[in-house]
């Protein structure tokens, strides 16, 4: 499970820049007022929201599939990056509908198909409350290395 969880974490990460592109996208596109909706603050929070999901999902990843790459004991950054993954990829969806607005319920329009997947990729291989208490588990025990 150590080094099949960083590969779905991957995917989860890929469905969170595909969610956050079609966000920026959408924000340039969607006129209101005479000018694009990208450009009203509201909506630029929610961009910045969903990046920050988006980021911390990918570089937790990043890090875990470093460790098992290296050698590394990889076990606490597996089960932080799922965590991690998967609260970041359903959340990205929710900012995502919330700069969509009613557009992002249609599902010729595909969003819907990225948070459906947000919500069935959560539970698969435990959910992000599992892994918190696996890694619970592991930090007390863990010993930091002297430089």
């Amino acid at each position: 499970m150590t080094r099949i969880t960083p590969l779905l974490c991957a995917y989860q990460v890929g469905g969170a820049q595909a969610v956050f592109e079609m966000s920026v996208q959408y924000s340039r596109d969607r006129v209101q007022f005479g000018r694009p909706i990208g450009r009203f603050q509201f909506v630029q929070n929610h961009i910045v929201q969903l990046v920050n999901h988006l980021d911390s999902a990918r570089w937790t990843t990043y890090e875990a599939l470093w460790k098992l790459h290296e050698g590394q004991d990889a076990q606490a950054a597996v089960h932080l990056a799922k965590a991690v993954t998967s609260d970041g990829y359903r959340q990205a969806c929710d900012y995502a509908h919330e700069v969509h607005a009613g557009t992002g319920v249609m599902r010729e329009y595909g969003l819907t198909l990225y948070t459906r997947l947000s919500r069935s990729l959560s539970h698969a291989l435990g959910d992000s409350h599992y892994h918190r208490r696996q890694l619970g588990k592991i930090i007390p025990t863990m010993e930091i290395p002297e430089e």
